[in-house]
């Protein structure tokens, strides 16, 4: 099995009276993953989004890692699940950002944006099913 590090560190010296200094880091374990980019062909919630997660591709737990490319703040990239009536979107992000989170591995999960010309980065890490 290998074995996957994600670190996150958040600073700021001046946004509260003391400074701000998070910095943490797991250690994952998986038999598969890896990272991709996908157009974002559709701007709403559609049966052609882009799939970043397919329910039960891996076991519990599941990592995604997913980044909005674009240099404009103002283009989104929207995540949402898929598999919950409603598609209720759990991520918004803009230009530039990106998210690690632990996914509920029994849920399908895709994207749309606000330019159908948006790329999404996107990983998986996990233990397959």
């Amino acid at each position: 099995m290998a074995t996957v590090t994600p670190k996150l560190t958040i600073s700021s010296s001046d946004l509260l009276s003391q400074p701000v200094n998070i910095s943490v880091s797991s250690s994952i374990t998986a038999t598969s993953g890896g990272v991709e980019r996908r157009k974002v062909a559709q701007t709403a919630v559609h049966a052609d989004a882009v799939v970043l997660f397919t329910a039960s591709d891996f076991s519990a737990p599941a990592y995604l890692f997913v980044k909005n490319t674009e240099t404009t703040v103002t283009n989104y990239v929207y995540v949402y699940d898929d598999t919950t009536s409603g598609d209720p979107v759990i991520l918004k992000l803009a230009g530039g950002q990106f998210a690690w989170m632990p996914l509920n591995a029994g849920l399908t999960i895709k994207a749309y944006g606000t330019s159908a010309d948006s790329i999404v980065e996107f990983g998986l890490f996990g233990t397959d099913a």
